[in-house]
């Protein structure tokens, strides 16, 4: 088994779709094809630990650290640690900058719900597009 070749387009879809519960799929299923690819080397731990608060910290430091691994170097491991909280603070950032320049009318409400709920979607599936990119290029 390798890693399974994702369209960055179904995942974002998908993440549009089931409110960001995919990511939840997307963490186990590619936690799995990592234990696989990395039968010798470092395994991504039992996957409810994901769900522990301080222990899903490392948890997802050791996923990222076999991302590192299954991507022979492309990804680094801390800037695979780091990104989610990166790209949340470039898009957070953007976001309010955007908001503190347009004034709402109450007919316009119902469209800022639906950019805010956009927005959200984006900052959460940014981070997974980035890994499912580098993990395209090792499953070619």
């Amino acid at each position: 088994m390798r890693i399974k070749h994702r369209s960055l387009i179904v995942v974002f879809l998908l993440n549009c779709i089931t409110l960001t519960l995919y990511q939840i799929y997307w963490f186990f299923i590619t936690k799995t094809e990592m234990n696989v690819v990395n039968a010798k080397q470092d395994k991504v731990p039992f996957f409810l630990w994901f769900f522990v608060p301080i222990i899903n910290i490392w948890w997802f430091y050791r996923f990222c650290k076999a991302m590192s691994i299954v991507t022979k170097g492309m990804l680094n491991k801390w800037l695979a640690f780091f990104a989610p909280f990166i790209i949340s603070a470039m898009v957070g950032v953007v976001f309010g900058l955007f908001n503190n320049f347009v004034i709402y009318s109450p007919a316009q409400l119902t469209s800022s719900a639906l950019l805010s709920y956009g927005i959200s979607v984006l900052l959460f599936s940014l981070p997974i597009l980035y890994y499912q990119s580098y993990l395209n290029k090792v499953s070619r």
